[in-house]
């Protein structure tokens, strides 16, 4: 009996890593040739598209590196930096990038561009030229240093180098020795003209340098935007992208009146704009957070939007799940509407940019958003478009909606109860004074708000008054209520469990559990409790409050590329933000989308062992191996207790101890790695 209950302790609630739903991070630099694109995101490495598909690219490959910033392609090798390293890249096979050489630079490198034979690196201390005719053993040549500047980008024509700076850039002639600054501004982007001219910005104004006389600068447009990032000329026009949108210029080769006469397209829909490049009347826009987006310039007058890569936000902060939607807000993207009908492999549908979102809650086919100024009201009944039928303007920082009411936590106006029955027209019905939030997190249940801050505050929604509090100095995060039982996700000892059945007087039950984390978020199912931790994800056996049970932990620490001569880099941590359980599984808003299913309610054996599940604390695949060595060794056992039933005559008074007591040595074996198996190992890897 011991033995049977020892099996089905071992399985009865896992974590099942399904899915995870690919981010792109930040996006900032692009390079197409011919029908390739190249992506520089600074987590994800370089990315590869096929645009003949255009305007939805196919992606082709992922070379993971993170830490890229900056890209350029010379016949079939492409440069990045990284560090203190250049690296080249073998393209040849888009499908396939190969690793060529590695090597080392004077200082840490930000930008990169190939001109002919040379490279020039540019970054925190100046611009370092590199032969490449051969990538596989690139040469360092001259530099030209510049100490206590940070050089981000990087243009080459001839012997010309423009090199700049998010304040300044200076223009470098490397066609003498040593290399020699021509002149210097506060120069942002840069791209090669018509007859070796250059087209570089300062602050919003363009202007064109001949590079055969590179002091004599030429003023030739102004643009609007005052955050001009880069530029792509072909034909007689400059595209010009930044945080004001993309602008097409006219390329004159004279000086016009009204600088305003040089715009004759504006796309506003480019957020970020962080690099350019046209190919075939098609304009790929690097667009940080948001990818790289696809537009039409067939009508120079009129750019349109028409596709593009558009991964998922990976900077979310908040998540909701249900009927099949999972629901997230951020600083970046307002909504993010991805479909999780099959959580092995989500898929974004929508997404809603307008202002920013901290907390986020769904009643129906509404969606509420808290963040910044404001509270949005949006229709999702069509998910790839949502759509918002009002708002509020008030500082938010978490909301919860029951039926036709919001009840929303301030940063600085009090606990407010708000009638969203006309989203267009939304009404304040009554409001708490609070202390001024730098956080919060909250849940209604029984007409009892559980605001968390830098405490758990109990309030009456009915008339607003707080009712008690709880957790002062454990540093809350996060909150769920079963029954008259609430559990609070805290940084000390992972969680606390209260009795609230007197919201007067909250009782601690329970105040952290052996093995138990830093927790972000806490959501309760099954008699389990499901906690979020800047290293995962843990399950914690409820069921008896006043003695909490680790049964459960999945380990996700992400490791970056091999990528400088065996050097390893160090590791960075992600921080898993919130949790919400809908139908049996769990998603975590952690650098994206991440889904596990619970393996207490969630019918799902995986066909494969699944990456990056740390056996340590418990592992759902080691869980099912436990289960299958269990079998056997019952198997085993029983036919042991049969031997020695038979041996013994038939003789009464033969006990469990007797017939187990002293097991074979083969079968003690298997009974020792079938009880430890739980805790036998710490590793972890990835969960990407």
């Amino acid at each position: 009996m011991s033995l049977l209950l020892l099996c089905t302790w071992i399985g009865a609630t896992s974590i099942i890593p399904l899915s995870s739903l690919e981010t792109a991070g930040y996006i900032q630099d692009v390079k197409v040739v011919g029908d390739i694109l190249y992506a520089a995101s600074n987590t994800s490495g370089l990315i590869i598209f096929d645009v003949s598909t255009s305007p939805k690219p196919r992606k082709l490959a992922t070379f993971s590196m993170h830490g890229m910033t900056s890209i350029d392609v010379a016949g079939q090798t492409l440069y990045t930096v990284k560090g203190t390293s250049i690296i080249a890249i073998d393209v040849t096979f888009p499908e396939a990038p190969l690793l060529l050489s590695v090597t080392k630079t004077k200082h840490f490198a930000r930008g990169i561009m190939v001109d002919k034979q040379w490279a020039y690196v540019v970054g925190d201390g100046g611009v370092t030229a590199f032969d490449v005719r051969n990538p596989s053993k690139p040469i360092e040549g001259s530099s030209y240093l510049h100490y206590g500047e940070a050089y981000t980008s990087v243009f080459a024509s001839g012997n010309i180098v423009s090199a700049c700076s998010s304040m300044r850039g200076d223009i470098v002639n490397f066609g003498v020795t040593p290399p020699r600054r021509e002149r210097g501004n506060n120069v942002r982007g840069v791209c090669r003209g018509f007859n070796g001219t250059i087209y570089v910005s300062l602050r919003g104004i363009v202007i064109l340098i001949d590079v055969m006389n590179p002091a004599s600068w030429a003023v030739v447009a102004i643009s609007p935007s005052t955050e001009i990032h880069a530029f792509a000329v072909w034909d007689h026009y400059v595209a010009t992208t930044g945080y004001h949108g993309l602008y097409m210029l006219n390329q004159s080769n004279q000086k016009l009146d009204d600088p305003k006469d040089y715009i004759i397209g504006h796309l506003d829909s480019i957020k970020y704009g962080w690099q350019v490049r046209v190919h075939e009347d098609i304009a790929y826009v690097a667009e940080g957070p948001r990818g790289v987006q696809v537009v039409d310039i067939s009508n120079i007058s009129n750019p349109t939007l028409v596709g593009g890569y558009n991964p998922i936000s990976a900077d979310s902060r908040d998540i909701f799940a249900q009927g099949g939607y999972a629901y997230l807000s951020g600083p970046v993207a307002s909504l993010q509407v991805v479909d999780i009908s099959n959580p092995k492999k989500p898929l974004l549908v929508g997404r809603l940019y307008d202002g920013t979102g901290s907390s986020v809650h769904a009643v129906g086919a509404t969606v509420y958003v808290a963040g910044g100024t404001q509270l949005m009201v949006i229709d999702v009944s069509v998910p790839s478009r949502p759509v918002v039928l009002g708002r509020r303007s008030v500082k938010c920082a978490a909301v919860h909606v029951v039926g036709t009411t919001a009840y929303v936590v301030t940063l600085r106006d009090g606990f407010q109860i708000l009638d969203v029955s006309s989203p267009s027209s939304i009404k304040l019905v009554n409001y708490l004074p609070f202390d001024y939030l730098l956080k919060a997190a909250l849940l209604v249940s029984n007409n009892i708000a559980y605001v968390v801050s830098d405490r758990l505050t109990l309030i009456n929604v009915q008339e607003p008054t707080v009712l008690g509090t709880a957790c002062k100095g454990s540093t809350p995060s996060g909150v769920d209520v079963v029954g008259t039982t609430a559990y609070v996700a805290v940084q000390d000892g992972g969680l606390q469990v209260l009795d609230v059945s007197d919201p007067l007087q909250p009782a601690v039950l329970a105040s952290g559990c052996k093995g138990c984390k830093a927790a972000t978020d806490v959501k309760v199912h099954n008699g389990t409790a499901y906690l979020t931790t800047k290293q995962g994800m843990q399950a914690v056996d409820v069921n008896k409050p006043r003695a909490l049970r680790l049964v459960d932990t999945f380990l996700n620490k992400e490791r970056d590329l091999k990528g400088e001569e065996g050097e390893e880099e160090e590791e960075e941590e992600e921080e898993a933000t919130t949790l919400s359980i809908s139908d049996g599984v769990a998603y975590v808003s952690r650098n994206g989308l991440h889904v596990f299913g619970l393996v207490d309610s969630y019918p799902f054996v995986p066909e494969e062992e699944p990456e990056g599940k740390s056996s340590g604390e418990g592992s759902t695949t080691l869980a099912v191996v436990s289960l299958v060595g269990c079998s056997i060794l019952l198997t085993a056992a029983t036919v042991l207790l049969v031997r020695r039933l038979r041996a013994a005559g038939g003789e009464d008074g033969v006990g469990a101890s007797d017939v187990f007591g002293a097991p074979q040595e083969a079968d003690g074996r298997e009974a020792l790695e079938c009880s430890t198996m739980k805790h036998s190992d710490q590793s972890s890897e990835n969960i990407e």
